[in-house]
């Protein structure tokens, strides 16, 4: 590592592929052709039963942020998965996740959506479980059930961990390990230092397209210029866009500012990186890169996780599907602690973001519709947006390629051009 919390040939590999981007004149001898992706994989129901049970419930979820549960006994409702998840932090201090589901007749042991308790007491009867290990620890009229054995009817409890400020959850019975599957993501946002973070806005959206279709809109720049424009021109140079494409359906998207962004900066180029003035003011975090405060840096974290990062601190973006056509997307703005008591800052902060939302979700309720359209039936993907065929394909690899029809499948090309640790 240079001064900075990110690594130096890192950084120099990205600008000399950016630079490469550039000046290509075609994709790299030798890289997959992509075929055309079904549109029905975002349309048919039978892939979205697929997905709802082999790829929500075998992939690291982000369920919320620590700072969510401050103290023992503070719990938190998660039913994002079409499951009633219950986050709380037992009297050791660690964060678990259970089911919220009585083990006798299935009501729920807490209904408000966040509180604090000392035990967990189901409303219905009263059976009572422990925070800790959500064990049960009373049962009403306990002699009127012989034979009970209460070791068996401990509250179901889900894979739960912590990384980077934030709880994730795997409903798989025995997944890999947090930091194995975020791998790089997490190596390159240790600059940011997210466990001191906090949230300093939040925008919420409902949008009527498949969750595939919204997080695919975030995925690659080919569109920039376009839905983007502002006055002729654009912040961002699509041309030098350099995708990484990380394990386990994870990947980067970094791009260089266009020219008069350059300019205004007093950059000499686009690779000149270096440490920026936010433009409302924020403090940056002393640990990030400049490339960061000089090009656009963003990450997906497979499967519904996009977060455009900056300096000062970003938006955290979180895809939900209620529905084959429909999306919950919930957005969190975190920002290090000396940036978070400048209300009218955020706000303009936030507009701003927004505004780019608001192109982008713009086009998605009429692409979403296209694709249910007889008229429409494949979706062709270039080399730009290599990003949207790698999270298909591992979709279908979390999935099980066999439990796809053959007409819904994507073919795993891109297996060679991960990059490596």
């Amino acid at each position: 590592m240079g001064e900075f919390g990110l690594d130096d040939a890192l950084v120099e590999r990205l600008a000399d592929q950016m630079q490469w981007e550039m000046e290509r004149t075609g994709p790299p001898e030798g890289f997959p052709i992509f075929p055309e992706i079904p549109a029905s994989r975002y349309t048919e129901r039978q892939f979205f039963d697929l997905e709802q049970e082999h790829l929500w419930r075998n992939s690291w979820i982000c369920a919320g942020r620590e700072s969510d549960l401050p103290d023992n006994g503070s719990y938190v409702l998660f039913d994002e998965l079409g499951l009633p998840l219950l986050l709380v932090r037992g009297r050791d201090g660690r964060i678990r996740c259970f089911s919220n589901t009585c083990m006798h007749r299935g009501a729920p042991v807490v209904r408000e959506p966040t509180g604090t308790v000392r035990n967990l007491r189901c409303q219905y009867h009263a059976w009572t479980y422990d925070t800790t290990d959500g064990r049960l620890i009373a049962v009403t009229d306990e002699r009127d059930f012989p034979g009970l054995c209460k070791d068996d009817k401990g509250l179901p409890e889900i894979s739960c961990d912590t990384w980077g400020g934030w709880v994730w959850v795997n409903v798989a019975a025995d997944p890999q390990p947090l930091l194995d599957f975020l791998g790089q993501v997490a190596v390159e946002m240790e600059q940011f230092q997210t466990e001191r973070l906090e949230v300093v806005a939040t925008d919420h959206r409902v949008v009527d397209c498949n969750w595939k279709v919204a997080v695919e809109a975030f995925q690659e720049v080919y569109h920039f210029r376009f839905i983007h424009d502002r006055g002729g021109s654009t912040d961002l140079d699509s041309r030098g866009a350099t995708m990484g494409l990380l394990a386990h359906g994870n990947s980067r998207m970094v791009v260089p500012y266009s020219k008069h962004v350059v300019e205004a900066a007093g950059m000499t180029s686009f690779r000149d990186f270096r440490v920026l003035p936010d433009p409302h003011g924020f403090a940056p975090i002393d640990t990030v890169h400049p490339i960061v405060h000089s090009a656009s840096y963003s990450f997906t974290i497979f499967p519904n996780v996009i977060t455009p990062v900056a300096a000062f601190g970003f938006p955290w973006m979180l895809f939900f599907p209620d529905g084959p056509c429909r999306t919950n997307i919930r957005i969190y703005y975190y920002s290090a602690p000396e940036n978070v008591g400048d209300t009218d800052a955020w706000e303009r902060r936030v507009a701003s973001f927004a505004t780019i939302i608001d192109e982008d979700i713009e086009n998605l309720n009429p692409m979403s519709r296209a694709m249910n359209s007889p008229l429409y039936s494949s979706v062709p993907i270039s080399y730009q947006e290599r990003r949207i065929w790698h999270m298909n394909e591992v979709i279908d690899q979390t999935i099980g390629v066999e439990r796809i029809p053959e007409h819904l499948r994507v073919a795993q090309l891109l297996g060679d051009h991960i990059e490596q640790a």
